[in-house]
């Protein structure tokens, strides 16, 4: 896996993983006044912003995947990897290590976890592999895409922008056009 590839599904992989985290809390604690009182003792006071930039992260990888994926189908690329694997594995471990940070770092008990890990490891699993369906079934819409447009080149590293050299053109004068017909502009006086 190339590494754009790897940075645009890490994109991916961040906005999966607030997402399940949202979604674990939602689970967890349904009524929205006993969701806040647990998210503030608990240390998610920063979570409003981490959510929007998580949400510009998963919607830039995948953008990124779409066109990677238009110009490695260009040039015949066709790449094996271990992707759900891999995003489920990142997606568990960031939001165990979120979780445990979070409780440190607002003092809270980590004795809580107990009840939050096992409902948020399975959500993030499934997350994970909804991510992963996402991003194959873009690839291969990126794929049929590229075959719809005729599968174009590669990008060329010749330049877009050539410069001609000019050459004279000659323009007959008929009779309306000669230079004594012509007005000069008005002078300043």
């Amino acid at each position: 896996m190339s590494v754009r590839r790897r940075a645009a599904t890490l994109g991916v992989a961040v906005g999966g993983v607030l997402l399940g985290h949202r979604v674990t809390y939602l689970v967890l604690a349904p009524s929205a006044h006993a969701r806040t009182v647990l998210l503030d003792r608990t240390g998610h006071a920063y979570l409003g912003l981490a959510n929007d930039l998580a949400l510009v992260a998963a919607l830039t990888g995948l953008a990124a995947l779409f066109v990677g994926q238009l110009v490695a189908t260009a040039r015949g690329d066709r790449g094996g990897d271990h992707l759900t694997r891999r995003i489920v594995a990142f997606q568990i471990s960031a939001f165990v290590l979120m979780e445990v940070l979070e409780r440190v770092t607002a003092g809270a008990p980590l004795g809580g976890l107990a009840s939050v890990l096992p409902l948020g490891i399975a959500t993030q699993t499934v997350v994970a592999l909804l991510a992963a369906t996402l991003i194959r079934l873009l690839l291969r819409t990126a794929d049929r895409v590229a075959a719809a447009l005729g599968r174009p080149a590669p990008l060329s590293t010749r330049p877009i922008v050539t410069f001609a050299t000019p050459r004279p053109v000659a323009i007959p004068l008929g009779r309306h056009l000669s230079a004594a017909g012509v007005r000069g502009p008005p002078s300043a006086a």
